[in-house]
């Protein structure tokens, strides 16, 4: 039974060129959403399986020593495509972030749990000093997108799995003369966080290796020394 992404999937639709991080297409096998925009050999119907572990990692690779990319959460739908040497290979339903992970974490599907909307700022702190992990979304540990998606997902606004992806899909662009407020996504080169108030940002940051609220003056000031721009984008998200 195929699974129902998103209302606010059109990013998943191919346009001249594809990702390979939201679209799942090998040299050998695609999804078969893809039939007639690439050229392989082998289409497949996606197959829907639930985690059942408490948290397995995404990797990039079917392999243990292969990087972690993301993570996939207990009761969260993956959609096999191919299944090889005790590895599946498909995308993650809740953000269509495509890679490998062990077979036997993979039980059969069951309907995806209903939305529990709650506050986004709130289940960004529930995060504090969890320790950032690359890939991360609860499990091992979080990053910066990880943490927004999570975050964002408590209100219903379903966003994608990467920052570059989350800067140019969420919400609206501030003008330059508009203050921040709660729920603003602070986006920085390969960063993002989300403001708590008018002053203070709550993100999972690799310079104090866990989620932490500091001044969003002090992060600007810290990224300045690396970028001469810091702020690449402020972005105001509703509902």
């Amino acid at each position: 039974m195929p699974v129902q992404l998103p209302s606010n999937a059109t990013f998943y639709g191919l346009t001249a060129a594809y990702d390979t991080r939201v679209h799942a297409v090998r040299d050998d096998v695609a999804d078969i959403a893809l039939t007639g925009m690439v050229d392989v050999p082998r289409f497949v119907q996606p197959v829907p399986m639930r985690c059942k572990e408490p948290w397995i990692a995404v990797q990039e690779a079917g392999s243990k020593c292969a990087n972690q990319i993301s993570e996939l959460l207990e009761c969260e739908t993956f959609l096999v495509v191919d299944q090889k040497d005790d590895w599946a290979w498909g995308y993650c339903a809740h953000d269509h972030y495509v890679g490998y992970l062990p077979a036997n974490c993979l039980g059969p599907w069951t309907h995806d749990p209903v939305i529990a909307y709650a506050d986004p700022i709130e289940t960004a702190r529930s995060f504090l000093g969890m320790t950032y992990v690359w890939g991360g979304r609860g499990g091992a540990g979080i990053d910066c997108s990880g943490l927004i998606q999570r975050s964002l997902a408590t209100i219903g606004v379903f966003a994608q799995r990467d920052s570059d992806m989350q800067r140019a899909t969420l919400g609206s662009g501030l003008p330059t003369d508009e203050a921040v407020q709660a729920r603003d996504l602070i986006f920085f080169p390969g960063h993002v966080g989300m403001m708590i108030d008018n002053v203070d940002m709550i993100h999972a940051t690799r310079h104090f290796g866990k989620v932490v609220i500091e001044p969003l003056s002090d992060v600007v000031a810290r990224v300045s020394e690396k970028h001469q721009n810091p702020i690449i984008a402020r972005k105001r998200v509703t509902l």
